[in-house]
């Protein structure tokens, strides 16, 4: 099993899954970093309305799926973290951008730099 000891992934709520903090996180931290697997569009066409199409980074020429816990982390506004892809290393890495307590469900922006007004397909 995947370990990594500042996080957990548990149900929430009402959303499913996401991922925890296991024990306090400081703004600046680096909270996990994941590798990735770069697709193109032939290689997920076959998965696009499936499960996997909710997991899924999507990018200008390229789709990004996360291992490690980086794909089960939920979206929020009021996010607690960022995210960073390298194409290079071909990792995701998560950073707080807030101090994170213990047991607090850790948040992204889906939008990353981009805040646009636009909604994302869930939020309509």
């Amino acid at each position: 099993m995947f370990f990594n000891k500042n996080v957990e992934v548990r149900e929430t709520k009402n959303i499913g899954r996401g991922v925890f903090a296991s024990s306090d996180i400081k703004k600046g931290e680096v909270i996990e970093v994941a590798p990735i697997l770069v697709l193109q569009f032939e290689d997920f066409v076959d998965t696009r309305w499936n499960l996997l199409f909710e997991y899924y980074f999507w990018m200008d020429d390229e789709v990004i799926l996360a291992l490690g816990y980086g794909s089960l982390y939920n979206h929020s506004k009021e996010n607690n973290a960022s995210y960073e892809i390298d194409l290079k290393t071909k990792s995701i890495k998560f950073t707080a951008i807030k101090d994170i307590k213990k047991g607090d469900e850790i948040f992204f922006d889906y939008k990353g730099e981009n805040k646009t007004k636009t909604p994302l397909w869930f939020e309509k």
